[in-house]
């Protein structure tokens, strides 16, 4: 354990702590590093300490063996004793919970699960892993598992991040050996070997035994040095050797010899050169995984075919009479990299079967569409065998469940019709497809799809025209055509319940709540969303479960009740997340309904908490983008951008209503940083997009974005063309504040002092619960009654207001509109009860062209009378009189076409003339 005692020491802590607590550790490195030594090293301390060790590997080729790393540790695949399960996710659930059983029962007494080469696991393994790791038996238990760093592909990467940033799993990952570590590990040989082998190794530790101990020249790479090993014994023992490479467990003894063409002596041949080791209850396996990688790579075409034709025919001899997902799995993987069709093709829907029947739902998807490829290559199709439509749509149904949309979409790309003649397949493919395109944004292939089912189905087949209806309804609604999903979602409602298809009941259901919701009819909104919540958890299926989550969240966030939201999303979250091992796409949309909810009551800490890890990776994007609201409101530039990228799928897709969601957070981030031009010209570009939508709360959002813009640019033609493009939003709840706000944006758009339109916001923005908006107003009112209403009584109510909008941005922590508070009570000299600082500022607005022209001196009087100095002060600072001081504020009053300071100050502002020229 040369240059790994720091990490051995660190294993045995975990181990040693299992008395009080569960961990997970990943030893990662490259080929050769020491991560299998290491391990060995780590369960030979912990088995002579009492604890039971449980072992499993995963190999490169062993194909899609569900639970592959798992089976033999944990003895996985077990029988449902006849048990019956409402969905494929609620069986793979019941799984996935009998082996968290098995699991829990071994960390009783103390153990540790060791799987080896991660990289290479399957699906199952893969979710299984994850989920164990999120939930640890409370003490027991040390999962240790190696991972070798290369460039696996994104399934497998995006999984390690997401376990490297659970507090649960601890990193080791083992750096290469130092020279002076090498000197160590290599004591026989002299310096100048050391060197040389150092050199070429990289402080690599299996390269340097290599180098050092093959008596190879020490220039020579690791692959070189075992391609020579492996040349000296013959091609049967390099069969041996690479048959290692095939299976991710050890070999018995009948596999040793299939795989030798049962040449005894090969087998011995490869013992004693040292390739193959037999380690008593494990089998056999090669000295390094590298070892048997070469091997296998090394041999032809013709020898790799023999080799997986003469191991299948062999695994399948020594099948039990009820053999496990992952026996099964394995003959068809020999037989379909042996390439041969005819039985490939058989064991490949045999697997996909046993699969099925494990509930290992992405393995069966991967040998459904297995079969489907090698369909059209058999000479003849045995008897029991479905077409190859059926095939792809199996395997499609499969792997969009799991969240393998995009492989499950490709799977059924073309022309369905001249895939079969049976009208029944390609009925169901459309339908499949039609799902699988609404869930990626591709609602246009999507209506298509419901087109070609339309055509096909039969009159009288009204259950199929159930289902038919429920998709074209899902399609329409997607791309915000609701008018139109109305009727369809009707009548799949009425057929659904004619024929007892219950989760047809249940989409319908949904869709009629989101419907309903958009109209703005949320109590008929809230009974058919319930109704299909209450379908969806008795039927288990996590998409409709989602679905339903999405549609409740939705009613509480227009409803302005966030407690309800919270209470929905907790609910929902847990029951999808027990059947999908993690999270379903779609919970970014219920969780952006959340946090919605939050920021617009004002409880934006509570919003923050709710928001999954901002380095968590996120299909949709949805939640980020409500997200950005959160961070521009309390000045974190950075985290809003950061967001916004996250969420910039939302605006490839062909849905207005993310479109609408995603231009308005751009809107917003471009006028808080001082690009107000182009806020509004966007605010501009994005309303007929959103208009399309439907959904009010969505314009809503934009034309306040877009009429803060306009006003800051002083453009009344363009705030009025936002007004007429989105003028239907005085029909939603916020009809009251929304129209005092056009009124009071139009009075500042103008140059107009008007405070009575904020404040009549500022009363109804207090009555829907919304503080920063309230908040806003109220300054706006403060800044109106200054500028139109000199003196003293004027001057009390702009502090009263500023007072209030002061306490209600304070108490959440909104920066910039605490120095825009602050900026204005300095130039007013108002205490509004806080020593205002100066980090108040408040954030520059470029101005059109035509600004009024004012001399540099006059420009460096005008910025230091908007910090609110006096005529004196400004004397000070600038060497010169007070009266001189007096003389240039009178001549910049006059310019500006105003009466009072407060009056040049807020136009100068607008206009980007209150940053004075450097002196």
């Amino acid at each position: 354990m040369i240059g790994r005692e720091r990490e051995l020491a660190l294993l045995g802590e975990l181990t040693a702590g299992l008395s009080g607590v569960s961990a997970v550790a990943i030893v990662r490195g490259d080929a050769g590093i020491g991560k299998t030594t290491l391990v060995r090293a780590a369960v030979a301390d912990a088995a002579s300490a009492g604890l039971r060790i449980l072992s499993g590997a995963c190999a490169p080729l062993s194909g899609a063996v569900a639970y592959g790393g798992l089976d033999a540790a944990l003895g996985v695949g077990r029988d449902t004793d006849g048990e019956v399960f409402t969905s494929v996710a609620a069986g793979r659930a019941w799984a996935v919970e009998s082996m968290m059983r098995t699991v829990g029962e071994i960390a009783e007494g103390g153990a540790v699960l060791v799987v080896e080469d991660v990289h290479w696991a399957d699906t199952s393994t893969l979710d299984f892993l994850a989920h164990l790791s999120r939930n640890l038996p409370p003490k027991g238990l040390l999962v240790l598992l190696t991972w070798r760093d290369e460039d696996p592909d994104p399934e497998h990467m995006r999984w390690l991040g997401e376990q490297l940033r659970l507090l649960s799993v601890t990193d080791v990952h083992l750096r290469p050996l130092t020279l002076e570590e090498t000197v160590r590990q290599l004591p026989e040989c002299s310096a100048e070997v050391v060197a040389a082998v150092y050199a070429r190794s990289a402080g690599n530790p299996y390269l340097n035994a290599e180098l050092a101990g093959s008596g190879a020249e020490p220039s020579e790479s690791l692959r070189q040095v075992l391609v020579s090993r492996l040349d000296a014994v013959g091609l049967p023992a390099r069969m041996v050797v690479a048959a290692a490479a095939t299976l991710g467990r050890g070999l018995t003894d009948d596999e040793l010899l299939a795989a030798a063409s049962g040449d005894a002596d090969a087998v011995w041949e490869a013992c004693a050169a040292g390739l193959v080791v037999r380690e008593p209850g494990r089998g056999s396996m090669a000295r390094h995984p590298v070892l048997a990688e070469v091997a296998y790579e090394g041999l032809l075409s013709r020898d790799r075919r023999q080799l997986h034709s003469r191991l299948a025919r062999c695994l399948e001899a020594a099948l039990p009479g009820r053999p496990s997902a992952v026996a099964v799995a394995e003959v068809a993987e020999q037989y379909h990299r042996a390439e041969d069709p005819d039985r490939g093709l058989v064991w490949s829907v045999r697997a996909a079967m046993a699969a099925e029947q494990g509930y290992a739902i992405a393995e069966a998807g991967h040998w459904y569409a297995v079969a489907a490829s090698l369909w059209g290559t058999v000479r003849e199709v045995p008897a029991g065998v479905p077409e190859k439509l059926p095939l792809l749509v199996s395997a499609a149904t499969h792997l969009g469940s799991v969240g393998q949309t995009a492989s499950a979409t490709a799977l059924l790309e073309g022309d369905l019709t001249a895939m079969s003649t049976t009208r029944e397949d390609v009925l169901r493919a459309a339908l499949t497809r039609c799902w699988l395109g609404t869930t990626v944004g591709d609602t246009e292939q999507a209506l298509r799809d419901v087109e070609l089912a339309q055509r096909l189905a039969s009159v009288d087949d009204e259950p199929t025209w159930a289902r038919i209806c429920a998709c074209e309804a899902m399609a329409l609604g997607t791309c915000s055509r609701w008018d139109e999903a109305e009727a369809p979602a009707r009548v799949a409602l009425d057929l659904g319940t004619k024929y007892s298809d219950i989760r047809t009941v249940g989409k319908a259901h949904a869709l009629l709540g989101m419907r309903a919701s958009l109209q703005g009819l949320l109590s008929q909104a809230l009974g058919h969303d319930q109704t299909a919540l209450a379908i969806a958890h008795k039927l288990a299926e996590p998409e409709d479960l989602a679905m339903a989550g999405i549609g409740l969240t939705d009613v509480y966030l227009r409803l302005g009740d966030p407690d309800r939201a919270i209470q929905v999303a907790g609910f929902v979250g847990q029951r999808v997340r027990r059947l999908m091992l993690g999270r379903h796409w779609l919970e970014d949309l219920m969780d952006g309904n959340v946090v919605q909810a939050l920021y617009e009551s004002g409880r934006w800490d509570e919003a923050v908490a709710w928001m999954p890890e901002s380095s968590a990776p996120s299909d949709l994007g949805f939640f980020q983008v409500m997200a950005v609201h959160v961070h521009l409101a309390r000045g974190d530039i950075a985290a809003a951008e950061q967001s916004l990228l996250q969420a910039a799928s939302l605006c490839e897709r062909d849905q207005p209503l993310f479109v609408g969601w995603y231009g308005e957070a751009r809107t917003r981030l471009l006028l808080q940083t001082g690009h107000a031009e182009e806020a509004l010209e966007l605010a501009l570009s994005v309303a007929g997009t959103v208009h399309a939508s439907a959904d009010k709360d969505v314009e809503v959002e934009l034309l306040l974005t877009g009429l803060e813009a306009a006003a800051a640019v002083g453009a009344p033609d363009r705030l009025e063309q936002l007004v007429s493009r989105l003028g239907g939003v005085t029909k939603s709840r916020t009809r009251a504040a929304v129209s005092a706000v056009i009124d009071g944006e139009r009075s500042r758009a103008v140059g107009g002092f008007d405070p009575d339109p904020w404040l009549i916001a500022a009363r109804e923005w207090s009555a829907l619960g919304r503080p920063y908006e309230e908040a806003q107003a109220l300054l706006r009112a403060a800044e109106a009654v200054l500028a139109g209403r000199p003196g003293a009584a004027a001057r009390r109510t702009a502090a009263e207001q500023l007072s209030a909008a002061r306490h209600l941005a304070e108490r959440l922590r909104a920066a910039p509109l605490l120095g825009q508070i602050g900026k204005l009570a300095r130039l007013a000299r108002i205490d509004t009860g806080r020593d205002t600082t100066a980090d108040d500022q408040a954030e520059p607005v470029p101005g059109p062209a035509g600004q009024p022209a004012l001399t540099d001196r006059e420009r460096q009087v005008l910025g230091l009378l908007a910090d609110g100095l006096t005529n004196r002060e400004i004397g000070r600072a600038l060497y010169m009189s007070p009266k001189t001081a007096s003389v240039h504020v009178t001549h910049i009053l006059d310019k500006l076409g105003v009466q009072t300071r407060v009056q040049a100050a807020a136009i100068a502002a607008r206009l980007g003339l209150d940053q004075p020229p450097p002196m």
